[in-house]
């Protein structure tokens, strides 16, 4: 049985060791709105959010860690020869370019328009699940991480709306 979210960040609360074991259960894993919760729970129990004197690297680490988790079950939307490419976007928005030039080149304009309406339906699943949250700061922490991504998606539209050189 694969361990959940919860139990892995429990295991790997750095980001990245954590991403990395995300990306290993290459989306084998549940992202139900209790099992964001759990993750949540588990992250505030690492970084208890103040009131006063906010630790924003411990903010920017909860939007790491639930970045890690959505872009794992976004890209599940996408063949998997091309998953990796848009899990590089995903993590890096400057990467966006050159990557889309890459796969343009590779799969052409209409392809990469399907995958670009697939991550949105993918996102958009994603984002029912998380209004389903009880608000507070672990859905804070979930909408901040999805809205990054939409905010992306948004850069891929306009990189494939460029002409080609």
């Amino acid at each position: 049985m694969t361990a959940t979210l919860a139990e892995l960040f429990r295991r790997r609360p750095d980001p990245e060791s954590f991403r990395a074991a995300v990306r290993a259960l290459d989306g084998d894993f549940a992202l139900g709105s209790a099992d964001m919760i759990a993750l949540g729970e588990a992250y505030f129990e690492r970084y208890p959010d103040r009131l006063r004197e906010r630790n924003t690297a411990e903010v920017l680490i909860g939007y790491a860690v639930t970045r890690a988790a959505l872009a794992e079950k976004a890209v599940l939307a996408v063949p998997a020869p091309r998953r990796d490419a848009y899990r590089a976007v995903l993590d890096d928005v400057s990467r966006a370019g050159p990557v889309v030039a890459a796969l343009l080149e590779a799969h052409g304009r209409a392809v990469l328009l399907a995958d670009q309406a697939a991550l949105k339906a993918a996102l958009d699943g994603l984002k029912a699940v998380i209004d389903d949250i009880p608000k507070g700061l672990i859905k804070e922490r979930f909408v901040g991480g999805i809205s990054n991504f939409y905010n992306i998606l948004y850069v891929l539209g306009l990189k494939l709306r460029e002409p080609l050189l």
